[in-house]
């Protein structure tokens, strides 16, 4: 079998991948579904820092050769990172709504939309039960800082990658995911206008998509 690692958004969980794992099982993949820290029974600690993410899915992959991920939002991000930094471990990559972080400090935010702090507080409130109220705050300051190394290292992904875009009605910046194709020699653009969390929104024009792109032979 394959290993599937299916990594969430920030604020979610492992549970908002449950409707699919009979079916990714069904293609003949092993499926992973790391929490991700600040989020249930996962370590907390400040600040959460991207770099922190990563490092927590690499001692995750221990054991596995090569994986194949799914990720939305900040999954997706941490599933491309991890892929930027152990490009031969990773075969293929779903990554939707990928929040795509500036260059340099000239070069724009990830979103169209910002969250005004109250509004992060807020979200942090109400979010408290699953994950620590202080992470959204962290991880959105992380996002809008230039990320170079990162930058740096997309063009040594050569591995599949489908970047699932949620159209206008997502708060991500949708002009960004161009940018990426334009150093990431396999990667493609598909939109699915259905917001930010594509898979909840739409799930069953999310899989119908998502289910080509990771088949392979044998399964």
């Amino acid at each position: 079998m394959r290993d599937l690692v299916c990594l969430h958004a920030g604020t979610s969980g492992p549970s908002t991948w449950d409707q699919f794992v009979p079916e990714f099982e069904a293609m003949g993949y092993r499926v992973h579904r790391p929490t991700l820290l600040g989020h249930g029974s996962a370590p907390r600690r400040r600040p959460y820092r991207l770099d922190d993410f990563r490092d927590q899915v690499l001692r995750e992959l221990r054991g596995l050769d090569r994986v194949t991920f799914v990720g939305n939002s900040l999954g997706a991000f941490v599933a491309s990172a991890v892929a930027v930094a152990e490009p031969d471990r990773v075969e293929r990559m779903v990554l939707e709504e990928l929040p795509v972080p500036p260059r340099d400090a000239q070069d724009r935010a990830p979103t169209v939309r910002p969250m005004p702090p109250l509004a992060l507080l807020a979200a942090g409130w109400l979010t408290r039960r699953r994950c620590d109220p202080r992470l959204l705050r962290d991880v959105i300051a992380d996002l809008r800082r230039p990320q170079p190394e990162w930058w740096a290292g997309l063009s040594t992904i050569q591995s599949p990658t489908m970047l699932l875009a949620g159209g206008a009605r997502s708060h991500l910046d949708q002009s960004r995911f161009g940018l990426l194709t334009n150093l990431m020699p396999s990667a493609t653009v598909t939109t699915i206008e259905a917001g930010h969390r594509i898979h909840t929104q739409a799930p069953d024009r999310w899989l119908a998509t998502v289910r080509t792109f990771l088949a392979f032979k044998g399964a």
